[in-house]
């Protein structure tokens, strides 16, 4: 899902008044100072970002090392992106050649070209479907379903306000699955309460579950799940700072 400065994907464009609007919200709940002072911050990695990347970072997951991701679309050395993209990359790198691909949500074609069938049901783009996961026609043969926080608005940010749609909708891409077939999903910790809570407690039924969590530095690493669990979403910044990492493979 493409975010703009300061916004959410499932929102309104952003604008200036809006902007405000949130950072006045913030600051009576918060305090101004801590409100402006975190602005300063992001504005200021931001500003730097832009006359100049930050140097490469790595990361390790499951004993694998990747880069972080810093690509000017949407500054991704700020945000989540930085780990879920490259994670994403080599799961699918890693698939079968002539592998049958569906990735939930336009995430991956914002980075670099794809081949694979994208679903999206807001975003209008080039080669982009729209459609709802919820009802898109699925036929039970994908060797590869991929969602990079995504399935956390499903229900959530949707009129019907439907806690129970984004655990139905992992549920459902699992069951797209041809045997072998793989689901990988990542979801941002702190903003979907009930697939959070899905995912920690074992009622979604996957194959394997990993969390990474920002650190000092921007520096992204690996660490244990129960670790994640309670962290706050970044609702200022729509920023995550510990992801989920979900798979589900579908038995032979």
């Amino acid at each position: 899902m493409p975010r703009g400065a300061l916004g959410d994907p499932y929102a309104a464009p952003v604008s200036t008044a809006g902007v405000l609007e949130r950072v006045r919200a913030h600051a009576r709940a918060r305090g101004t100072v801590q409100v402006l002072a975190e602005c300063l911050r992001w504005g200021s990695a931001w500003a730097a970002g832009r006359v100049r990347r930050p140097a490469p970072v790595a990361f390790v997951h499951e004993g694998q090392e990747h880069q972080q991701l810093h690509h000017p679309y949407n500054w991704t050395w700020l945000d989540e992106r930085a780990v879920e993209v490259p994670l994403a990359r080599a799961v699918l790198a890693a698939a079968p050649p002539g592998a049958r691909v569906l990735e939930i949500g336009n995430v991956l074609g914002h980075y670099g070209p794809v081949a694979h069938t994208v679903v999206d049901k807001y975003e209008r783009a080039p080669g982009v479907v729209n459609d709802d996961v919820a009802t898109l026609p699925l036929d039970g043969g994908y060797d590869l379903v991929l969602a990079i926080s995504t399935l956390e608005h499903v229900g959530q940010d949707e009129a019907d306000g439907d806690p129970t749609k984004a655990v139905a909708a992992v549920h459902r891409l699992a069951g797209a699955l041809r045997p072998g077939g793989r689901l990988w999903v990542t979801v941002p910790v702190g903003y979907n309460a009930a697939l959070e809570a899905a995912l920690l407690d074992g009622a979604v039924g996957v194959t394997s579950l990993t969390a990474l969590r920002e650190g000092a530095g921007r520096r992204w690493a690996q660490v244990p799940v129960e670790e994640v669990r309670g962290t706050a979403y970044d609702w200022l910044f729509y920023r995550a700072r510990a992801v989920l990492v979900a798979e589900v493979v579908r038995p032979v």
